[in-house]
């Protein structure tokens, strides 16, 4: 799992490259619990470079959601690959997930 973490305005934006799966489970809740530690609270993650993903990791951007809003935050998405959107329109999580075309549509709707 390749990632890289910015800031742009209120939110931070979470960028991914390359297939996310089970096996990055505990690196990405440490993610999460370090970027809620440091106050990052809006996150934006940039799936437009990830062209797989399983099920595993849905689960734990769920989790991750469920973290930050807990801290008055939220978890938005954008840039999805069709797979990856489709993946989230078969578990339905497509209704729990903010998605976005783009990274401004995103960023911005924390304003």
């Amino acid at each position: 799992m390749e990632y890289l973490i910015e800031s742009k305005g209120q939110a931070t934006v979470l960028r991914f490259a390359g297939d996310l799966g089970g096996s990055d489970e505990s690196d990405l809740k440490k993610m999460f619990i370090e970027l809620r530690r440091e106050g990052a609270t809006k996150v934006a993650v940039d799936m437009t470079q990830v062209d797989f993903m399983d099920s595993t990791v849905i689960g734990l951007f769920v989790w991750g959601m469920k973290n930050l809003r807990e801290a008055g935050g939220d978890l938005r998405m954008f840039g999805l690959h069709a797979f990856v959107h489709r993946l989230f329109d078969i578990t339905q999580r497509d209704r729990a997930f903010k998605i976005f075309e783009s990274e401004d549509e995103a960023v911005a709707s924390f304003e």
